[in-house]
């Protein structure tokens, strides 16, 4: 086997994987036994069909399998071994069907990867961020909440046309066309000075609209996470935006009474208003603190750009979204990039301070993290199990080697990578924290 890394520039370069006959010749001979001894084929028995058929039949397909398997594999072993500072996946440039599979015995697989630029990175001891941690939520907040979950659950008509008291169901989409967000908006929590373009609308019509006309508007009401709206509010691109008006409805607002308990809660939770009340309460106080965290998080990215620069594989980004968005036209793709291209260096500059400083997350480290929340998930209904429990260990493996667990892992592995480097940031620079109610914290922001 023969591999070549040629970089073309500090932030993309292309890895050729050759592989000889004597790379693959025993996996493919395996492979041809496994089939021999497993096909059904009519007029022979199980386990009986000659392996010479089953190379005639099969051989070329087995052998492109096992020559992707074992060019995929080579290439992951390259880069941790070269410790490349890949970022995102490495996308193959030679497909197997430009391969003669019949009448080669050498095979060359080329892959273009996007490469983190390695500067050190520049902590300024004068940065300071406030880290603002919610302690309570006032009863005004619970009362708009209240108020939003009455709308969302209360008695439903449909209209052609919108008024006062319409509820609007649609998308909201970016000034770019390429982030869009589906949500519903209460015309009675815009602002009275922008309401009038949203009076006299029907189904399929067009408003624009600014960030000003969702100050009013809270999670609950506008039908997403909180993260979602967040997550849309902070592209450039965001506003001025397009809401595209897909139902027009006018609701009864459902009573405080059991009934919207069980519904919101569940069956049996809350038994009279002030139980749930302070159900609302703890879900408000849950959002709170995760929005708080991720201002802190917008804090520190602006902050450390503001002294570092971070230079993106722009060309094989670009190339990357298009081989994974076939359908995806040129002007989306570059809709998309310029949309994510922030969170993108801001990624790579983690990555980075990870890489530069050792706090690179191994794979027991995830097995740890997922038998962590696996016993604190048994705790959380009333079973008591031990860290060092041998069945635990055995049941997280048999989990992140399943179906589904590939997911799992990366999404785990990427967590505590950021984790890592945000904790390493904040020893670095200067971290006020401040105790604040959740309606301080809305006003301080």
């Amino acid at each position: 086997m023969d591999i070549q890394f040629n970089k073309l520039n500090p932030n993309h370069g292309v890895i050729s994987i050759t592989l000889h006959e004597l790379d693959y010749k025993s996996a493919v001979a395996k492979q041809l036994k496994h089939y021999a001894q497993t096909v059904r084929l009519k007029g022979f028995r199980l386990g009986s069909v000659p392996e010479d058929l089953i190379k005639k039949m099969h051989g070329s397909s087995i052998l492109a399998e096992e020559l992707h398997k074992i060019a995929v594999a080579s290439l992951k072993n390259y880069i941790l071994e070269e410790r490349i500072p890949v970022f995102m996946d490495p996308i193959l440039v030679t497909p197997l069907q430009e391969i003669d599979l019949k009448n080669q015995d050498t095979f060359t697989f080329s892959y273009e990867v996007g490469l983190i630029e390695e500067r050190p990175v520049a902590f300024d001891p004068n940065i300071s961020i406030t880290e603002f941690e919610i302690d309570h939520v006032e009863s005004k907040l619970v009362d708009e909440f209240l108020q939003g979950l009455q709308m969302v659950h209360g008695q439903v008509s449909d209209l052609q046309e919108s008024a006062m008291d319409s509820i609007l169901y649609g998308t909201l989409v970016d000034s770019t066309g390429a982030v869009g967000l589906d949500i519903r908006i209460s015309i009675m929590h815009i602002p009275e000075h922008l309401r009038q373009a949203l009076i006299g609308c029907r189904v399929g019509q067009k408003v624009i609209l600014t960030e000003e006309s969702f100050k009013d508007h809270f999670p609950a009401l506008l039908g997403v996470s909180f993260s979602a709206f967040v997550a849309f509010k902070k592209y450039e691109s965001a506003w001025p935006a397009t809401f595209t008006i897909d139902k027009i409805v006018r609701v009864v607002p459902m009573a405080i009474e059991p009934p919207l308990f069980d519904l919101v809660l569940g069956k049996g939770v809350a038994h009279s208003e002030n139980e749930f009340r302070e159900a609302i309460a703890k879900i408000i106080l849950f959002d709170k603190r995760a929005e708080a965290r991720h201002a802190f998080y917008q804090d520190l990215q602006e902050a450390l750009f503001k002294h570092n620069t971070v230079d993106l594989p722009e060309a094989f980004l670009k190339r990357w979204l298009m081989v994974n968005n076939p359908e995806a036209t040129l002007a989306a793709v570059e809709d998309y990039y310029d949309a994510y291209k922030e969170s993108l260096k801001w990624e790579m500059l983690l990555s980075n301070i990870v890489r530069q400083n050792n706090l690179a997350v191994t794979a027991s480290d995830v097995v740890d993290e997922t038998k962590r929340a696996y016993i604190d998930y048994a705790g959380h209904n009333g079973l008591q199990l031990e860290e060092n429990d041998a069945a635990i260990h055995t049941g997280a493996l048999s989990f992140l080697q399943g179906s589904e667990g590939s997911n799992y892992y990366t999404k785990l592995h990427n967590q505590l990578s950021r984790d890592r480097a945000i904790n390493f940031i904040k020893e670095k620079i200067s971290v006020v924290t401040e105790t604040v109610s959740a309606g301080t914290f809305d006003a301080r922001r």
